[in-house]
């Protein structure tokens, strides 16, 4: 488990560079952030040499099998299969007593 130190370095450039390459989608943040995670756990541990191969690693394009999982799941996705006994009582029709 990281320090907190260590959490906040690492935030702060997911922050710093998403800022700086415009990115606001979360599966883009989420992805940067494994990114960053994976440099920092490589032995990167200076804030300046983490940010400038964070700024790299945003700029380029994600292998087809990196985003292959999160993809293959979003295919599967059936908005049909949604249990109603997941919704509350009153937004199913039935009135609460």
């Amino acid at each position: 488990m990281p320090s907190k130190e260590d959490a906040r370095l690492c935030a702060g450039v997911v922050r710093e560079v998403a800022r700086a390459k415009g990115i606001a989608e979360p599966f883009s943040i989420g992805r940067l952030t494994a990114r960053v995670a994976r440099l920092f756990n490589r032995g990167m541990r200076d804030r300046d040499s983490l940010l400038s191969e964070a700024m790299a690693v945003a700029d380029m394009p994600v292998a087809y099998e990196e985003q292959g999982g999160a993809l293959h799941a979003l295919r599967n996705i059936n908005p049909g299969t949604i249990d109603s006994s997941m919704e509350p009582e009153n937004e199913r029709g039935h009135q609460q007593q």
